[in-house]
């Protein structure tokens, strides 16, 4: 049985894999850590999720140019704010990056009739059909660290043209959700250490500590340390 401390070690092991071996997963690693996604929890046990697993080379090359297109459009957009401001890869060429080489990609897609199907459904709020489709998300990279797997949450599938084109890609029904794309193989890097927010800085008992609150500009400068690895 995993205990606290080995549960905290699996979870700090957990980074996400920005380049990747060809090497290819056996379907039973795959199964695996779908076996865990699926006991995720979710609202009113409503089991939202599907997982379409694409293995074959010419459908990952294909769905590939699809989220690269994506990722273009992402860099021009973040072209267009002030420098300071921009993401350190802003001017990063997005054929450089490595998803492209894993031998698997898992589309993780949502049926929000999961949603409306559920008792009470009025007074169930929206977030708790999509908190149920992360939880199986972060199941399956959790997974993926267990197995000796890398993982990489590939965010730019949720922009409504890549979703668009994903689904006509792949016949997802039109009324699903594309949530996003699980990128999975064996590891081509080591990643840097993670940096965290000190437990204290965020926690608050009984009330919101205000003396606690960070300004505009502190969250800012934090979140450009994150972004460029300090």
């Amino acid at each position: 049985m995993l205990d606290q401390h080995g549960l905290l070690e699996l979870v700090k092991k957990r980074r996400s894999i920005r380049n990747f071996s060809t090497d290819e997963v056996p379907d039973e690693l795959i199964e695996k850590i779908l076996e865990v996604a699926r006991w995720a929890p979710s609202g009113g046990n409503s089991q939202p999720w599907e997982f379409v697993v694409i293995k074959d080379k010419a459908g990952r090359d294909r769905v590939a140019a699809i989220v690269l297109d994506s990722l273009r459009e992402v860099r021009t957009m973040e072209l267009t704010r002030e420098k300071e401001a921009q993401h350190p890869n802003a001017n990063r060429n997005p054929e450089d990056f490595g998803f492209r080489n894993a031998p698997v990609f898992i589309i993780v897609v949502g049926d929000p009739r999961a949603r409306a199907a559920q008792v009470l459904a009025a007074q169930q709020s929206p977030q708790s059909y999509v908190s149920g489709i992360s939880n199986s998300f972060l199941y399956m990279h959790l997974a993926a660290t267990v197995l000796g797997l890398g993982s990489q949450w590939l965010s730019a599938s949720g922009h409504p043209l890549c979703q668009a084109l994903l689904k006509q890609e792949l016949g997802i029904p039109q009324g699903f959700d594309i949530y996003d794309m699980f990128v999975l193989g064996y590891p081509a890097m080591a990643p840097k250490p993670r940096k965290v927010r000190e437990l204290k800085e965020m926690l608050h008992y009984d009330h919101y500590d205000k003396s606690k609150f960070r300004s505009d500009e502190e969250v800012r400068k934090f979140c450009r340390e994150m972004q460029l690895g300090r």
